[in-house]
């Protein structure tokens, strides 16, 4: 965490009071200038299910993530923000519903910076929550929010390294969809805090946090997904065939052709998102379309993914 001290301990202790597990936390400092450190070490002093550990140079929320999560000794790891508040049966409620699979995840419901309810839940804003064991999906777009889920440590373990451009949720749920599958549970078990300085983009126009569109986002998201299929081909785990085929398909489009893309399509079809009867031609046609918009558009500059 990171000059989390304003909502930190209302966090902490939503976290520490969670019923029906068995808890170690973990927390990780990420060179904060505020009163975060020595509040984790207050919460430590009187709780000794908490250790804090504490970096020596800002790493960022990514390697930071993966830093911590390796820390973790329990079978199952649940990543957590700073700002957030867990519902107190969040992990024994996700732990039961996972059964046999790698991972399961939660709805969020949004709230202000002052705590209060914005009547609205993450999955009114994704529409369509992935779940199951096609990876394929989760790699043209992730509904896993890392305050949300639970997974098994040695997916985790598995899942390392973190690729340095990607989110951790994101890889990990590719992981696990690849493995015994992603669960999700309709239930909004997190208050996902929602204000101008939260890392994620999501739910804030729900708070009224204006967020301006790139000018280029259809070269964004092309690119994300050639950066995506370019990681997939150096996990094990992926299909190596699978993950060559899908990133010279999205190079091509990178580049204004969409023929290869079809043809991938024709392949996959099954997999690709958002899933059934008529999948295939309506991923082809915003994919299309995409390609169209963006030969119109500024090349980008900034962070791949934000």
């Amino acid at each position: 965490m990171h000059n989390g001290a304003r909502w930190l301990r209302e966090q902490m202790d939503s976290v520490l009071a969670q019923e029906g597990v068995e808890l170690e936390v973990i927390a990780l400092d990420d060179v904060s200038t505020d009163d975060s450190l020595a509040i984790l070490r207050e919460y430590a002093a009187r709780d000794p299910r908490v250790r804090v550990e504490a970096n020596e140079s800002n790493l960022g929320h990514l390697r930071s993530f993966e830093k911590c999560m390796a820390l973790c000794t329990m079978p199952l790891i649940a990543p957590c923000d700073q700002d957030d508040v867990w519902e107190p049966r969040k992990l024994a409620t996700l732990a039961r519903a996972m059964g046999r699979a790698d991972l399961a995840y939660c709805d969020s419901a949004y709230i202000d910076e002052g705590g209060f309810s914005l009547n609205r839940r993450l999955s009114q804003d994704l529409k369509e929550m992935l779940s199951g064991r096609e990876a394929l999906r989760f790699a043209f777009g992730n509904t896993v929010s890392g305050h949300a889920l639970l997974v098994r440590r040695d997916v985790f373990l598995g899942a390392r390294p973190f690729p340095a451009l990607l989110y951790h949720d994101w890889w990990l749920a590719l992981r696990a969809a690849s493995g015994a599958g992603v669960v999700y549970v309709d239930r909004p078990l997190v208050r996902f805090r929602r204000h101008a300085g939260a890392a994620s983009a999501a739910g804030k126009k729900a708070a009224g946090v204006q967020r301006k569109r790139s000018s280029s986002h259809n070269k964004r998201w092309l690119a994300q997904r050639t950066y995506v299929f370019e990681q997939l081909g150096f996990a094990e785990w992926f299909p190596v065939m699978m993950a060559t085929r899908w990133l010279f398909a999205m190079q091509a489009a990178e580049a204004g052709r969409i023929g290869p893309l079809a043809q991938a399509v024709l392949r996959d079809w099954r997999s690709v998102p958002p899933g059934g009867v008529f999948a295939a031609p309506r991923f082809l046609a915003r994919v299309y379309n995409k390609v169209r918009r963006a030969k119109r558009e500024r090349s980008f500059y900034g962070p791949l993914f934000k």
